[in-house]
């Protein structure tokens, strides 16, 4: 369902654009450089007049109309072709995760950095990059799994590890919300600053752990980049970005306005002069602190 997670909502005029990898088991043969064929389609529903999103029956019939996605092919670069042609070498700067850039409320990045990208190769090791992996589990907090909640609770938080400071809000979004399924959306920003004086820095990963009110476990989350992006930071320079939380969960209203709590980290490296070659391969973390899903008076009375 949905784009890289997302069912986004697009005005007339309004854009959503992404970025994806193909991750392909496949040897090139001497007969073609192509390494794939693909094509598909968006399915989607005309919102009427008034309506904000689309009904739970329209989503279930699959749309009322599609968008055809053209074929193309995924082609294999000159050095790994079967029969190579001379040329010059351009240092492979590809993004290794999913990128997304949005002009709707959906989910939204902006930086005040360089394009985000991998460093160029060098005779230095290259920054350790975290595979991306499902979402597994670890034993969660007891006052979560109760209900009785023994810290206290914030929708921020505000944490500084290493010389970076990573700033974190959340707020609900009733309008992707549906109290009476269960389905309780949330918003929340981002912004990762290096307060390094003279640092260049790199981030590489991150790792998320979140657990729903009511529930044992907490679910952990962890991949390469920041929504796709690998952004290298100079220092005073930040990098900000928005994302959803979907969550399914049972609020306890009698106990707490609380449905989610989620804490994590990011993983960085340490740039040399030139300001691109990390210093070393084993990254730093700078931790996102404990914050929480507060559902408002409205939705928690």
């Amino acid at each position: 369902e949905g784009v890289t997670g997302r069912t986004p909502i697009l005005k007339p005029g309004e854009v959503f654009e992404y970025t994806s990898t193909a991750p392909l088991s496949v040897r090139p043969i001497a007969t073609t450089i192509i390494a794939a064929r693909m094509s598909g389609e968006y399915k989607y529903v005309t919102l009427s007049e008034g309506q904000e999103t689309a009904t739970e029956s329209q989503v279930s019939q699959g749309g009322d109309a599609s968008a055809a996605l053209g074929m193309f092919h995924f082609v294999f670069p000159e050095e790994q072709r079967v029969q190579p042609v001379t040329s010059s070498y351009d240092d492979d700067d590809e993004e290794d995760a999913t990128n997304v850039k949005t002009t709707t409320v959906t989910s939204s990045s902006s930086t005040q950095t360089r394009s985000a990208v991998s460093p160029p190769p060098s005779t230095a090791s290259p920054p350790a990059k975290s595979a991306a992996s499902p979402a597994s589990t670890l034993p969660g907090d007891s006052d979560m799994a109760s209900g009785n909640i023994s810290i206290s609770t914030s929708d921020s938080s505000n944490i500084i590890t290493d010389n970076v400071r990573v700033q974190v809000s959340s707020i609900y979004r009733p309008e992707r919300s549906d109290a009476k399924m269960d389905k309780h959306c949330f918003a929340y920003n981002v912004r990762i600053t290096n307060e390094a004086p003279s640092q260049n820095i790199q981030l590489v990963s991150r790792r998320f752990e979140i657990q729903t009110i009511g529930s044992e476990t907490k679910d952990v989350v962890q991949g390469p980049g920041v929504t796709g992006r690998q952004p290298i930071l100079k220092p005073g320079e930040s990098f900000e970005y928005t994302s959803t939380a979907p969550l399914s969960v049972k609020p306890m209203k009698d106990k707490t306005a609380v449905v989610a709590r989620m804490e994590g980290e990011y993983n960085f490296v340490l740039l040399g002069d030139d300001g691109s070659t990390p210093l070393s391969s084993t990254p730093l973390q700078a931790k996102m602190g404990v914050f929480h899903f507060i559902l408002p008076d409205a939705e928690a009375a």
